[in-house]
C-alpha cells in the first residue's frame, strides 16, 4: 500500500503549514532561536522579531496558507527601508490580524523544534545517567551529601552557643587527672565532640529534637533539588561558567582518558581550541595527552619531539580557530581583565605527584615557526603521573615577546616546590 502526501489545499488543518518555501526561510533559524531562547525571554523576543520581518520581507502576507510563493524568493536586506503600501481601514485592519497570527505560528513552529533540540540535554538525569554526572562535575556543580542527623543539625545551628563551652569543659576534664597530671597528648579530635553533641541533643526536648530532624530533611531536600535544577539546565553561556569548565578540563578529560587507556591500552591525545575567557578571550588550544613513551624518562605526545608539535599541531589549529571565532566571539567571551597583570608574580606553587592535574605558567616558546609569540598557561602533572594537559595560546604578532620566566625546583618526585622568578 502506498501513501502519498495530501495537497497543501486539501488539509484538514495547518499542520506542516511552512512546507516549501516558508520551511527554507525558517529552518537556519532554528540553532540561533534556540541559543537565545538560553538566553531569556528578552533574547528570544527579540530575534523572534527579525525572524518575522525577514519572513515578511520576503512572502507577502496575502499569499494564502495553501500557496506557494514565486520563487527564487526575494533577497532580504535587514537594514533596508520596508516599502509601506497605500491601505485602507478594512486592509489595514486584515493586514494586522494577518501578521499577527502569522507571528504567533512562527514562534510556535520555532519553539517547538527547539525544544526538541534542547530535550536531549534537558532531561538527563544525573541520578541515573553517568554522563549527566561528569557533565555536572565539568561544570563545577558538587552533588549534595545526605540529610544530617539530628545532632549533626544541633552542632550546625548551635554549636557555638551550646555545645562548644560543654565540649571544652568536657574535654579539660579528661586531659588532667586529680593529682594534675596530663592524661592525654593528643588534641581534641571530632569524634569527641560528636559524642558531646549527642549528648546533649539527647537532652533536649522530644519536640525541638523532632524539629531539628525536620529541618535537617527539608535542607537536605532543598539540596538535592538545586543540584537536580543545575545539573539537567542547559549549558550556560557566560564567561565565568565557561572559564570554571575550562579549569575543569584537565582532571575531567583525564579520567575520561584513563578508563579509555585501561580498557583498550591505547594511548590518547585531544585537543581543544577557542577565547579563552581568563585570558581576555585570546584564542588558545588546550591539549590533554595520556600515555608515555617507552624507555627512561618517558614522555608525553606533545612533549615528543616539541618543536614539531608546536609548528605541526598547535599552531596549525591556531590558524584554523581564526576561521572558526570572529572578534565579537572573542569579546564576548572574555572576563573583566584582573586588577595585577602579573598574578604569579613572586608566588610559590606546590605539584604533587598524584595523577591530579592544577594549572601552572608556562614561560614563552622560542620554537615557534611565525613572528606570533606563544605564551599561556599549561597543566602540569607529577612525576610519577600518565596524564599532561597544556593550554596554549598565541597574540597578534604586532606585540613584543614577554622575557622567559625562570623556574626553580627545588626537590625531586613527591611535593616538589617550584618558585617563579
Amino acid at each position: 500500500r502506498s501513501w502519498k502526501r495530501i495537497e497543501k489545499k486539501d488539509r484538514r488543518n495547518l499542520k506542516m503549514w511552512a512546507e516549501g518555501a516558508r520551511e527554507e526561510i525558517l529552518k537556519p533559524h532554528i540553532a540561533p532561536y534556540t541559543d537565545a531562547l538560553e538566553r531569556g525571554w528578552r533574547a528570544e523576543r527579540d530575534y523572534l522579531r527579525l525572524v518575522c520581518n525577514e519572513f515578511h520581507a520576503r512572502i507577502s502576507w496575502r499569499l494564502r496558507d495553501e500557496e506557494e510563493p514565486e520563487e527564487p524568493l526575494p533577497e532580504y536586506d535587514p537594514l533596508a527601508i520596508p516599502e509601506v503600501e497605500e491601505l485602507d481601514v478594512e486592509e489595514t485592519a486584515a493586514k494586522r490580524e494577518r501578521v499577527d497570527t502569522l507571528n504567533a505560528r512562527i514562534g510556535r513552529w520555532l519553539k517547538y523544534r527547539a525544544r526538541r533540540l534542547r530535550k536531549p540535554m534537558n532531561q538527563r538525569d544525573p541520578r541515573k545517567d553517568p554522563w549527566a554526572g561528569l557533565l555536572a562535575k565539568l561544570s563545577g556543580i558538587t552533588p549534595p551529601h545526605k540529610a544530617r542527623q539530628g545532632f549533626q543539625q544541633y552542632m550546625r545551628e548551635s554549636y557555638d552557643s551550646d555545645i562548644e563551652p560543654v565540649v571544652q569543659a568536657r574535654w579539660q576534664a579528661t586531659c588532667t587527672g586529680d593529682d594534675g597530671t596530663t592524661l592525654r597528648t593528643k588534641g581534641m579530635d571530632a569524634n569527641f565532640r560528636a559524642s558531646v553533641a549527642r549528648d546533649l541533643f539527647k537532652e533536649l526536648p522530644v519536640e525541638e529534637q523532632d524539629a531539628l530532624r525536620l529541618r535537617a530533611r527539608q535542607e537536605a531536600l532543598s539540596a538535592r533539588e538545586e543540584y537536580e535544577l543545575k545539573a539537567r539546565a542547559p549549558p550556560s553561556k557566560s564567561p565565568e561558567d565557561k572559564q570554571r569548565c575550562i579549569d575543569n578540563l584537565g582532571p575531567f578529560m583525564t579520567n575520561v582518558l584513563r578508563g579509555v587507556h585501561d580498557h583498550t591500552g591505547l594511548s590518547a591525545f585531544v585537543v581543544f581550541g577557542g577565547p579563552i575567557p581568563a585570558q581576555g578571550g585570546e584564542l588558545r588550544t588546550v591539549t590533554v595527552s595520556y600515555g608515555r613513551s617507552l624507555g627512561a624518562g618517558g614522555c608525553f605526545f606533545p612533549q615528543w619531539v616539541k618543536p614539531r608539535f608546536d609548528r605541526d599541531v598547535l599552531d596549525f589549529m591556531r590558524e584554523w580557530l581564526k576561521t572558526a571565532y570572529t572578534p565579537k566571539d572573542c569579546e564576548e567571551a572574555a572576563l573583566t581583565p584582573p586588577q595585577s597583570e602579573d598574578l604569579l608574580e613572586g608566588a610559590r606553587y606546590r605539584m604533587s605527584d598524584t595523577d591530579d592535574l592544577g594549572w601552572g605558567k608556562s614561560a614563552n616558546s622560542d620554537d615557534e615557526s611565525d613572528s606570533s609569540s606563544s605564551s599561556g598557561e599549561e597543566f602540569e602533572s607529577g612525576a610519577d603521573s600518565d596524564a599532561e594537559a597544556d593550554v596554549r595560546g598565541s597574540k597578534k604578532s604586532s606585540q613584543a615577546k614577554k622575557p622567559k620566566e625562570k623556574t626553580k625546583t627545588k626537590g625531586k618526585g613527591k611535593g616538589k616546590e617550584k618558585e617563579v622568578e
